[in-house]
């Protein structure tokens, strides 16, 4: 803004100072305006959602205890709805199947078992089950046993030949935190939703730490939200979601599980009817039986010349 002031011998434009008595009684007077007319024309009016209110939060030490409160879960007979979700290999699609209701039987240190039957009992659609180290998976449809090492060593484009028991084991039978003095606290939001995570290291072969595993946290509750798994790359292969936190015999499970496998190609859904906590599992219930008849394909062979 300029103003015009008189003086002797002429008319001056020049700017005044901010602080000049005639910038202040034009900005005097704006505000005036703005008061009354509202600044309709000058600007507008936002409403702001309401501040969120204040967030419980937990130690370090208080998430860590929560771990090893899961981790004294010894064992589990659960009847349980399993949900299987399978994604092409270019995942440009995937297919659910409908949930068909199962037994979840485990055992530390890498025992499972698990079966699930068709709507009705018409037919098993499949057993499976791990002793930590090999896995046989039954699928009486196609007459066919897959077996083979827990380990993937080549990802396989038949999405449901990657499936393997331990990756349910993994993401249920939640491991104790070995060392945690190393274990790191961080914050994060995840869409509107504040998490407090853990941050699990282990040093490389070179040396360099790397995260292994993190451990989310809901700031609504802090209970276990999720958990995510990393490789030797640091790469996710599992990546579980927990929900509706209960209790059987004082000890903690989710009632419901979500698992993806991303590299894999699919997702089990869980939800947990009857946990049966820390009951005795024998030997014979992980022993799995064939008929005869049924072929056999070991999977996780590698390809001459791979290393």
């Amino acid at each position: 803004m300029f103003v015009t002031i008189g003086f002797r011998g002429g008319i001056s434009t020049a700017r005044p100072p901010l602080n000049s008595p005639v910038h202040l009684r034009f900005l005097a007077v704006l505000v005036h305006l703005c008061t009354v007319v509202g600044c309709g024309v000058l600007a507008t009016t936002t409403e702001l959602a309401p501040p969120p209110s204040v967030l419980p939060t937990a130690s370090r030490l208080d998430l860590i205890e929560t771990v090893q409160r899961i981790a004294k879960v010894e064992s589990m007979r659960a009847s349980v709805d399993i949900t299987l979700t399978v994604r092409t290999a270019d995942s440009t699609k995937e297919v659910r199947s409908r949930d068909v209701r199962g037994v979840l039987l485990t055992r530390r240190p890498g025992w499972i078992r698990t079966n699930a039957e068709a709507p009705g009992g018409i037919a098993m659609v499949y057993d499976m089950v791990s002793d930590g180290e090999q896995f046989r998976v039954f699928i009486p449809l196609r007459n066919r046993v897959y077996e083979g090492r827990n380990e993937l060593t080549d990802i396989s484009e038949e999405r449901i030949e990657n499936l393997r028991p331990q990756h349910i084991l993994d993401a249920i039978m939640i491991d104790p935190i070995e060392k945690p003095d190393e274990v790191i606290l961080d914050r994060e939001m995840y869409g509107s939703s504040g998490y407090q995570i853990l941050i699990q290291t282990e040093d490389g072969e070179d040396g360099v730490p790397r995260i292994t595993r993190k451990y989310w946290f809901s700031r609504s509750d802090l209970e276990l939200a999720r958990l995510i798994i990393f490789d030797d790359r640091t790469e996710i292969v599992t990546d579980a979601w927990y929900r509706d936190w209960g209790e059987d015999k004082g000890l903690p499970y989710p009632q419901s599980i979500e698992i993806e496998r991303p590299l894999d190609g699919y997702i089990i859904e869980l939800v947990i009817l009857k946990p049966g906590l820390n009951e005795d599992i024998p030997d014979a219930s992980f022993e799995l039986s064939l008929p005869d008849g049924v072929e056999v394909e070991t999977l996780g062979k590698r390809s001459p010349g791979t290393s």
